[in-house]
């Protein structure tokens, strides 16, 4: 490529000539008379529009005007814009010094730079800067691109070069480190960071060199994760540190205060649980759902009999051990509580054991929320329930089957007819029978060998009818020497006649018991299942009328129900009889009726009242039962049972109360129990088995009782008093003079017969009992219960004679434990 060369340079050296050939850029020369003097070939390569004009002599001027100049640079060729064009372009030859730009149709970019000679003339350089301006705007959109991406995270990201000074950072970094705008540039070295954080205070250790020696530390390491620094702002920050390959450092670092603050919200929970976690021997669990990593305490890889190196930091860990048929219930539970559907995690599934087997165990775990609500984290407590698992199989089964012979009970008896009967309403050629079978003279055999050995018949006979009849039927024993027996799929009458001979046949072996051989025969009703039935209790009574009417008819006797038996009474048994099998037949309840402190508003505690739903003549009166029970003994079990229940139910409602917020429990103790001398040490080791404190028990007699024999009840009482027992008097007030004995019985409180209450409002004369009764007992430091409150204007004259305590419908009727646990819940103030 050679230099142009007019006239004037022709005495130019050779070498110069040649040095400006080579010159990878344009190149034009201008005279002191500013026209063109010389040029090189990238000049015209850069201008071909210029080609076949002539330049030499030509001025800049001059060449502007050229039609190919104004096509090539001029968009619109508007005339105006022409001269614009022209003008700027003259005024910066004419005050060379500054870089011009030239842009033209074909989007190519010329840069040109001028400058004078010392001999008065003008220097053009002339680059296309097309390729490196598309570079460079690439270059400068990815900058802006990385840019904005970096500012748009939530995390802040610092990048150091080798030397561990600041290259990079987004805004995030200043906002979560609060760095003044004096250090974020370029240069910026990791120690002046750190002095100016320690002079801060964000670091708990005071030596300097300590503290820079750890940071660098974690910076020149591969890879790190520094977890929960908390600065002196108290924002808690989680850093994570990545070396590049050409020895950057990246530290990208995480706000997790939301985080740890939402874990804070489990503090008192979680500290509570790990004062007792080695007791009770918890393990505990902590799932980061960003990692996707878990941890497991080392008590809970202890629970399944695991070494730490037996288990990765992968929630695989945990899932995998799961038995196959709770997966979907346990991970459908966790979705919910991760969803925000259900507020907390708490599954009972079964989990394998090293040694192969399964345990149960109880997992609760809350997650930790953004600010968006996206979990992303999750940490609980594992509790193993194996044990209880298997009390609650066992409890099912014993409320289900008698404890003697292992045999389905009343209950479970029951369920299967009904069963049956539905099956039958589905399917009407299905049809069944019911036996109930009663051995005869058995408690000749029970009183001349003795309880032990009559139990020992009942458990014979029971494994000699399970032999004898086919796996589809079921036998029960429903108390004492009583069975029924659920024949199914019975196609005749005939049938269920043949199975009955069996049983017969069945007890004519002797039984060996004590020694001696013992022959027992058994009466045997039958019920069949086409006579319309509704309810498994009514076919089972027939049955049972059957075999009643076997029974007269001499022993060893088997009938099938006729519609005539009907004529005799639904049972053969009186009041007397049910009454006695009340119990094992789960037929008594406990009722709970408040009372309630009016000087502070809140309830006290309950008095368990005896209730008896009999199962053919529904609910029955105390009025007619418990006289009953008390003439023939029977109040004896049905007191136990109902301080037992009493008791066990307010231990566990005082489990959840404040030390300082104890409820009491009344119960009733009947006049034939009061008088038997076990009956303190019965009431103490009642309450030693369930767990209440003496203190919580009032015992409730009636004023006649106590007036039967004042000697009697006031040692009696004495020794009821020395166990801390609290004693209530019941009734008083209604008629018998015990006025003058009140300062010598040791009691507590005195109840106010509900026949003053009722009518105190418009009777003043019971106004004046109620009056005079509340001030005796203060004057004696007793409690004043007033008994059946109906009215808010009762419930105020009550208050204004400063009566301590009542109970009545207008606080509550008596209630079931499930709607007296719903009613403290409820927390009501009066």
């Amino acid at each position: 490529m050679s230099m142009t060369k007019p006239a004037a340079l022709e005495n130019h050296p050779s070498e110069l000539l040649s040095a400006l050939d080579e010159i990878q850029v344009g190149l034009c020369h201008f005279d002191r008379a500013g026209r063109i003097s010389s040029w090189n070939a990238q000049f015209l390569e850069l201008y071909p529009e210029l080609t076949g004009i002539p330049l030499a002599g030509r001025t800049l001027a001059a060449l502007l005007n050229e039609p190919a100049v104004i096509e090539r640079w001029i968009s619109d060729g508007a005339a105006h814009r022409s001269e614009s064009w022209r003008e700027h372009r003259l005024r910066s030859h004419r005050e060379p010094g500054s870089r011009v730009l030239l842009h033209d149709r074909k989007d190519r970019w010329i840069e040109i730079t001028e400058q004078r000679t010392a001999s008065g003339g003008l220097l053009s350089f002339h680059r296309d800067i097309t390729e490196e301006k598309a570079s460079r705007k690439h270059t400068e959109d990815q900058t802006m691109l990385l840019r904005a991406t970096l500012d748009s995270i939530d995390q802040s990201i610092a990048v150091f070069d080798s030397g561990l000074k600041l290259r990079v950072w987004n805004a995030k970094l200043m906002e979560m480190f609060d760095f003044p705008d004096h250090m974020m540039r370029i240069g910026t070295p990791v120690s002046e960071l750190v002095d100016y954080m320690m002079a801060r205070g964000d670091f708990r250790e005071t030596d300097r060199e300590k503290v820079l020696e750890e940071v660098l530390g974690y910076l020149r390491l591969e890879r790190s994760v520094l977890s929960n620094q908390k600065l002196a702002s108290g924002r808690v920050l989680e850093h994570s540190v990545m070396q590049m390959e050409n020895g950057d450092v990246i530290m990208a670092s995480t706000d997790v205060t939301l985080a740890e603050t939402a874990r804070q919200g489990l503090a008192e929970s979680e500290e509570r649980y790990a004062l007792s976690a080695a007791g009770s021997n918890d393990g505990l669990w902590d799932w980061d759902l960003r990692r996707e990593k878990i941890y497991l305490s080392p008590r809970w890889k202890a629970m399944l009999g695991l070494a730490d190196e037996d288990v990765t930091d992968s929630p695989v860990e945990w899932f995998s051990r799961i038995h196959p048929d709770d997966v979907a219930r346990v991970t459908t539970q966790m979705d919910a509580h991760l969803a925000g559907t259900i507020s907390h995690f708490e599954c009972e599934f079964r989990v394998r054991h090293a040694d192969g087997t399964f345990l149960w165990m109880l997992t609760r775990g809350l997650a930790v929320r953004g600010q968006d609500g996206t979990a992303h984290r999750v940490a609980g407590s594992q509790t193993d329930i194996t044990g209880r698992k298997r009390a609650e199989q066992q409890l099912v089964h014993d409320a289900l089957h008698d404890s003697l012979t292992g045999l389905a009970n009343r209950t479970l008896f029951l369920d299967l007819v009904r069963r049956a009967l539905a099956r039958l309403r589905r399917e009407p050629e299905t049809r069944f029978a019911i036996a109930f079978l009663d051995l005869d003279r058995f408690k000749i055999v029970n009183e001349s060998l003795g309880h032990v050995h009559g139990d020992d018949l009942i458990v014979a006979t029971a494994r000699r009818f399970e032999n004898t009849l086919r796996d589809s039927d079921t036998v029960a024993r429903l108390g004492g020497d009583e069975f029924a027996i659920l024949l199914e799929d019975i196609k005749t009458p005939e049938e269920a006649t043949r199975l009955s001979e069996s049983l017969h046949r069945a007890l004519d072996t002797p039984f060996r018991l004590g020694g001696k051989e013992i022959f027992v025969s058994a009466s045997l009703g039958v019920a069949h299942s086409d006579q319309g039935y509704e309810r498994p209790e009514d076919i089972l009574r027939d049955a049972e009328l059957a075999m009643y009417k076997a029974k007269e008819r001499g022993k060893s006797q088997s009938i099938a129900f006729k519609n005539d038996m009907r004529v005799w009474p639904v049972t053969p048994l009186d009041l007397d009889s049910d009454l006695r099998r009340a119990l094992e037949r789960d037929e008594m309840r406990l009722h709970y009726q408040p009372i309630i402190d009016m000087r502070r508003g809140k309830i006290a505690g309950f008095e368990a009242l005896l209730r008896w739903f009999h199962a053919e003549r529904g609910e029955i009166s105390p009025v007619e039962f418990i006289p009953v029970a008390e003439e023939t003994g029977t109040i004896f079990p049905l007191s136990q049972w109902a301080l037992r229940t009493a008791g066990m139910q307010m231990a566990a409602w005082n489990a959840d109360r404040p030390a300082g917020d104890q409820l009491e429990i009344s119960v009733n103790l009947s006049g034939r129990q009061f008088v038997r001398p076990e009956v303190v040490s019965g009431i103490i080791d009642c309450l030693e088995g369930v767990g209440l404190p003496a203190t919580q028990l009032k015992i409730e007699i009636t004023e006649s009782t106590l007036m039967q024999d004042v000697a009697l009840s006031t040692q009696m009482l004495d020794r009821l008093k020395a166990a801390d027992i609290r004693i209530c008097v019941d009734d008083f007030g209604t008629g018998y003079s015990s006025l003058s004995y009140l300062h010598t019985f040791p009691i507590d409180t005195l109840k106010i017969d509900k026949s003053f209450i009722e009518d105190m409002t418009s009777n003043f004369q019971n106004h004046e009992i109620v009056r005079t009764i509340t001030m005796l007992a203060q004057n004696l430091r007793l409690d004043v219960i007033a008994e059946g409150v109906e009215t808010p204007e009762q419930l105020a004259q009550l208050r204004a004679l400063d009566c301590h305590y009542a109970q009545g419908y207008l606080f509550s009727r008596p209630m079931n434990a499930e709607n007296a646990t719903a009613f403290l819940a409820e927390d009501k103030n009066w």
